[in-house]
């Protein structure tokens, strides 16, 4: 993996492939394929829920997404962290809302993602609150 520098950049969102996988756009034309830092692709039962999720994150801000890159994978794909502005302009990480509804777990990649904390206490309180995933344990 190859780190990239970590700039916020306005992108907006032409496609959500599965839940960790999207491809934007800038105003310029540029594409690139985003996946999501820091977390995991979710097991098959829960894989359309997340995307569902994925999307609906996607919408909040009429597709446009702040995207900071962090590296580059083996597929050529920019791993990023990706939010929007919701309500009355509060941020909100994809990452960390598909982590709280146990849509996803958090990844140890070797890439570290500049809000990985925040990821981890997302998940704690999915697994808190038996959300998701973290339900179908007993």
């Amino acid at each position: 993996m190859t780190k990239s520098p970590a700039f916020p950049e306005q992108w907006v969102v032409m496609e959500v492939t599965d839940a960790q996988t999207m491809t934007v756009r800038q105003t310029d034309g540029n594409q690139m394929q985003i996946r999501l830092c820091g977390i995991n692709q979710p097991e098959q039962a829960l894989s359309k829920q997340a995307t569902e999720k994925l999307r609906s994150l996607v919408a909040i801000d009429g597709n446009q997404v702040t995207v900071i890159p962090v590296a580059k994978d083996e597929q050529g794909r920019t791993v990023a962290e990706v939010m929007a502005y919701g309500k009355d302009g509060v941020e909100v990480s994809f990452q960390e809302e598909l982590l709280k509804s146990g849509l996803v777990k958090t990844r140890q990649s070797g890439v570290e993602c500049p809000n990985q904390i925040a990821f981890e206490n997302a998940q704690r309180l999915a697994v808190a609150s038996k959300a998701g995933i973290w339900g179908q344990f007993k």
